[in-house]
């Protein structure tokens, strides 16, 4: 396995050990109410709700910016797009 670093906007959960490339890929992970049932969601859970672990880290979705260009406009800046 290699080393993964948590930095930046990556994190860790104390309560299953996975790792996450976003606070939001974090929050989506957790399921259920507050003080009540609260708790991570499994691998299993986190593929149906469109969560996918890329390199090891779980993502909430794959940027666009850094998919394949289907659309001509993939890495396009706003400042380059703005200047079509």
């Amino acid at each position: 396995m290699t080393d993964r670093l948590l930095s930046g906007d990556r994190n860790q959960c104390a309560g299953c050990g996975e790792m996450f490339n976003s606070s939001a890929a974090f929050d989506k992970h957790r399921t259920g109410a507050f003080g009540v049932d609260r708790r991570c969601r499994t691998p299993d859970e986190m593929r149906k709700v469109g969560m996918s672990n890329d390199g090891g880290w779980w993502i909430t979705e794959k940027n666009q910016r850094f998919a394949p260009d289907m659309d001509g406009l993939t890495g396009t800046t706003i400042a380059s797009w703005a200047a079509r």
